[in-house]
């Protein structure tokens, strides 16, 4: 008796461990399908979110060609040829900045080139007159371009970018870029100042090796000291969204 109970003991032990690991293997099998559906899920959120992004940048594309497109009837109803900018180092600061800028733009233009033809996109086209014109002041044209931007539906994504490039240029950013561009910190200083950004000292560079020559330190008048970057500050001009 004793034995026939042992043995069926160890016979109710071995049911129980082989539905023990029935019931692991069943729940492994349940917890990789359901992580293959959140895989596929994650997966399908991201193709659709690339496929939304590569739609956006398609429609601001289209949008820059159309402002860009209403620039260049205007000059082809003009006798104004393009410019080509002199502003030192402007050239280099960036590959996303040309040198053709807009034939308003005072002190920055020089040297005709007769026929000329933009080779740059519209993006940095606008960027550029943004930059080195009176592009972020003129509300016309300001107007003009929110229309367009409306029209494709990115008005309150681009609205922001306009009133930023709008502030800083009234700070006289794009101006101070130019004169430390051109090693001027003190013209630099002395621009910001009257855009109402106080410094405590001229613009100083700042070293580092995978920025020379772009790196500067502003020394700020309440004490703060902070180093930026121009290319970067450049780019901010450009509408990518």
């Amino acid at each position: 008796m004793i034995n026939g109970l042992g043995a069926f003991a160890g016979g109710l032990a071995k049911g129980l461990g082989a539905g023990q690991d029935i019931n692991l293997r069943r729940q492994y099998l349940r917890e990789r399908k359901e992580s293959g559906q959140r895989k596929t899920e994650l997966h399908q959120v991201k193709m659709e979110q690339a496929g939304f992004e590569s739609e956006k940048r398609n429609r601001l594309r289209n949008a820059n060609d159309e402002i860009v497109a209403g620039w260049q009837r205007n000059q082809q109803g003009s006798t104004a040829q393009p410019l080509q900018s002199r502003a030192p180092g402007l050239s280099e600061i960036s590959a996303q900045i040309p040198v053709v800028v807009d034939t308003r733009s005072a002190g920055l233009s020089g040297l005709n080139k007769p026929g000329a033809r933009p080779t740059m996109s519209s993006d940095e086209m606008i960027g550029m007159r943004m930059l080195t014109s009176n592009l972020p002041e003129d509300r016309d044209e300001l107007t003009r371009m929110a229309g367009v931007y409306e029209k494709y539906g990115l008005l309150e994504e681009m609205a922001p970018w306009m009133n930023q490039v709008y502030a800083a240029k009234k700070s006289r950013i794009p101006d101070a870029l130019h004169f430390l561009l051109s090693g001027d910190a003190k013209g630099a200083r002395e621009i910001l100042e009257k855009g109402g950004v106080k410094l405590s000292a001229d613009p100083v560079p700042a070293y580092h090796k995978d920025k020379l020559g772009h790196l500067w330190r502003f020394s700020f008048s309440e004490g703060a000291k902070k180093d930026i970057d121009l290319k970067q500050l450049a780019v901010k001009f450009f509408p990518k969204g």
